[in-house]
């Protein structure tokens, strides 16, 4: 069993690995919601698959881990949201 968090990309400037790409995503989607409230935001509030999603341009992701060289599986990734 293989013991790495992998580290798959970067979201709004943070790492991201695995385990805490799901905390980070509601993260930024609540944070709109609030600014959305305040009309800071104009357009709809993006969902946390959304914000993953690489065609829109938010996260930067890797097709390999640079630790342990494991290829990412995006599929099931954005499965889990």
């Amino acid at each position: 069993m293989k013991d790495c968090d992998c580290f798959i990309g970067f979201l709004s400037g943070e790492k991201i690995n695995k385990l805490n790409i799901h905390h980070i995503a509601e993260g930024i989607s609540d944070s709109q919601s609030n600014l959305k409230q305040y009309g800071l935001i104009k357009g709809d509030v993006l969902t946390p698959k959304q914000i993953v999603d690489n065609r829109r341009g938010y996260l930067s992701r890797f097709a390999f881990c640079p630790y342990c060289g494991e290829k990412i599986d995006w599929k099931e990734i954005l499965n889990k949201f």
